[in-house]
C-alpha cells in the first residue's frame, strides 16, 4: 500500500542475538535505502533493546520486508509500532 500524502514510520527495537549476522543487518538497512527509504539506527539504553531502526517509506510492503530482513539477519525485535508522518502545508 502506498501513501499519496505522507511517510509510513516503522520503529523497531532490537536485541542481538549469538545468531545475529553484522553484515546482513548492514545489507537489510541498504536495501531498504535503495527501495526509497529513510533507515535511521540508534543505540538504546536500557533493558529491552540495544537498538532502534526508524524506517521512513511511502510503501508499507518494503517496510514490512525490512523488518523480515533485519529479523533474518539475527535480531530480536522486542519491541514495534507503525507512525504516519503527515505532508506539511508549506511543502
Amino acid at each position: 500500500m502506498l501513501m499519496d500524502d505522507g511517510l509510513s514510520v516503522v520503529h523497531l527495537l532490537a536485541k542481538p542475538t549469538p545468531a545475529t549476522d553484522r553484515e546482513a543487518v548492514i545489507a537489510a538497512v541498504k536495501a531498504a535505502e535503495a527501495a526509497d527509504c529513510q533507515v535511521i539506527s540508534a543505540a538504546m539504553l536500557g533493558h529491552k533493546a540495544d537498538i532502534c531502526f526508524m524506517a521512513l517509506c511511502a510503501d508499507w510492503r518494503t517496510l514490512r520486508s525490512f523488518q523480515s530482513a533485519l529479523q533474518g539477519a539475527g535480531l530480536d525485535i522486542v519491541d514495534s509500532y507503525v507512525s504516519i508522518t503527515e505532508v506539511s502545508e508549506y511543502a
